[in-house]
């Protein structure tokens, strides 16, 4: 692997591991492409953890506060979303290994494609939103910051599908919180995006999207450590000195850096942005590599 495969690879880790289109999926993509097929798995766990830092360094005040109080409300929740998780990896971890040879690319991209759209659809179109109006009781609506929620058309409190700011204290419950876990195990499959399957089935069950895109990059720094543990165990020292030291350290840094840049970028896509446009870009995806593949 040459200096600069590895600085792409590094800048396409740091891109997707938390924008909703997969990071695993393009991997094994860019891999295939450039041919890599020594080391990947050390090479996959040294850009794991430069993405980790990344979640640090942005959710450093955050973290600290959950360190501080270790049997908060989040944490219980991070662990409801670890247990699930981790379950549906162990018991189907040789079919998702079997799939990391490229051949359900097209079919995990589209798979997210479809989720994001529709989670962003559905959630559209539970809330109502309507500026500068005064609620009226007798029609059983809610009026929240200028936000008009009608409680009665969906049967549940919308009012509570608000930012809370209070990360010790996430408002959701663990109901969702294990649903979230289920989505991010099936996320363990090439192509289907972590982030983008954990924010949108948050926004399915009623998670407010900002505070669904804080609990995303949370909870995947278990998963994150528990799967660097795993693959480590892979991993052997020959295979490590086989890798240029220089090309290893390039591709960490830049996988760190965009990583942060990735995050950042996301928190604004949240707050103004659709998520239907990641499905866009996926379903292009797709297609070009189906006209390659049959080219």
């Amino acid at each position: 692997m040459s200096f600069f495969v590895a600085v792409f690879i590094g800048l396409i880790q740091g891109l997707t591991e938390f924008l909703p289109v997969s990071s695993s999926g393009h991997l094994v993509l860019f891999y295939n492409i450039f041919n890599i097929t020594d080391n990947t798995i050390f090479l996959s766990v040294l850009l794991h953890l430069a993405t980790l830092f990344s979640i640090l360094v942005v959710y450093r005040k955050d973290i600290i506060s959950l360190i501080k109080k270790p049997f908060c409300k989040t944490n219980k929740l991070l662990l409801t979303s670890t247990i699930p998780t981790v379950v549906i990896v162990l018991l189907f971890e040789s079919f998702i290994k079997s799939t990391f040879d490229g051949r359900f690319l097209v079919f995990g991209f589209l798979i997210t494609a479809f989720i994001l759209a529709l989670s962003e659809f559905l959630s559209n179109k539970q809330t109502v939103m309507t500026k500068n109006y005064i609620s009226k009781p007798k029609n059983n609506t809610i009026v929240y910051k200028s936000k008009t929620y009608l409680n009665s058309e969906f049967g549940t409190d919308l009012t509570k599908n608000t930012f809370t700011n209070n990360i010790t204290n996430l408002n959701i419950n663990y109901k969702q919180a294990f649903i979230i876990g289920i989505a991010q195990g099936c996320a363990a499959f090439p192509a289907i995006s972590r982030s983008g399957s954990t924010i949108a089935t948050g926004l399915l069950v009623g998670v407010n999207k900002e505070e669904m895109t804080t609990y995303s990059f949370l909870m995947s720094i278990p998963i994150i450590i528990a799967s660097m543990l795993y693959e480590l165990l892979s991993v052997t020292s020959e295979s490590i000195k086989s890798l240029p030291i220089l090309n290893l350290i390039s591709s960490f840094i830049v996988s760190f850096i965009f990583g942060i840049i990735a995050i950042k970028f996301m928190i604004k896509i949240v707050k103004k942005q659709s998520l239907t446009n990641f499905s866009f870009y996926l379903i292009a995806l797709s297609a070009i590599i189906l006209i390659f593949k049959f080219i």
